[in-house]
């Protein structure tokens, strides 16, 4: 049915004339604390881990699982807008963000931007549940600062429960001849050092050990990192790179290229030798291709 000219403005007329529904607003403030705690982390998350585009592209070294599975970090002053909200906001956020982090035991040259234990203030190591050592890094001379003593504060952290090992080179293996100090050198000095950090951790359960291809579950370094976590009865877990599994060792093939041990060596001492590695295996892929 059309309607008149007349109707159709008196319709339109009484629809603008309608008041809108009134907008009730809530009689009390929202209270974060009243979520459960589940819900609160999720929250906890979002203010800490939603990077700007620049802070994104920042990466947090290039060596183990410290470097890999780090996450990317908001904004600093949003970090510290979440933590001065109140006393009970703050210990929760901050026992979340540092339960949550892999922090190295000793720095290596990879520009990593997360503190080392040593560097953590002493409240918060409590809160650290996993934490990593790389070894191979400096195995000419290893730094003076890696002791294990009482001002690197593994007595405090109460809850840690993973250490994470990353191998960069062993260099006890024939391709270090020449250059190392002695074959049971470094061997000796990560033994000794291990077994250290494993007797100051109060509450380590496992050990998860990772390498660079070169690395042979069978070598001299490995057995004694091996020899030290069993003794401390530690259980022994596998890290995703190199591929180690139980009950299955891992032999010198005759045939293999001596190169990646090199190659290995070389970018524990320097981690921009990837680049040159990336490039080397692109040249090889192109050899092998015109050959074919």
């Amino acid at each position: 049915m059309r309607l008149k000219k007349s109707q159709r403005a008196e319709f339109f007329e009484d629809d603008l004339l309608e008041e809108p529904a009134p907008v009730r607003l809530p009689s009390k403030p929202f209270r974060l604390l009243d979520l459960p705690s589940e819900i609160r982390e999720r929250i906890y998350h979002f203010a800490l881990f939603t990077p700007s585009r620049k802070s994104a592209l920042k990466k947090n070294g290039t060596v183990g699982a410290s470097a890999k599975k780090s996450k990317a970090f908001s904004p600093t002053s949003h970090r510290i807008a979440l933590f001065l909200v109140s006393h009970r906001i703050h210990d929760e956020a901050s026992y979340y963000f540092y339960s949550t982090q892999i922090f190295r035991l000793f720095p290596v040259q990879d520009f990593a931007r997360m503190p080392t234990v040593r560097q953590l203030p002493r409240r918060h190591r409590s809160s650290v549940t996993t934490i990593e050592l790389i070894l191979g890094n400096s195995w000419t001379a290893p730094p003076r600062t890696w002791t294990v003593n009482q001002g690197l504060g593994l007595h405090d952290m109460t809850l840690t429960r993973t250490l994470k090992v990353f191998i960069e080179c062993d260099p006890s293996q024939p391709i270090f001849e020449g250059f190392r100090i002695s074959k049971e050198y470094y061997t000796e000095f990560a033994g000794r050092l291990m077994r250290q950090v494993l007797e100051r951790l109060p509450g380590l359960v496992q050990v998860e050990f990772d390498a660079y291809p070169s690395v042979h579950k069978n070598g001299s370094l490995m057995s004694r990192l091996l020899q030290e976590t069993r003794d401390a009865q530690k259980k022994v877990l596998w890290g995703p790179e190199r591929g180690w599994v139980d009950d299955e060792d891992d032999y010198d093939d005759p045939g293999e290229d001596p190169a990646d041990a090199a190659i290995d060596g070389l970018r524990a001492r320097n981690p921009d030798i990837d680049v040159l590695t990336d490039s080397l295996q692109n040249v090889s892929l192109e050899i092998e291709t015109v050959a074919s």
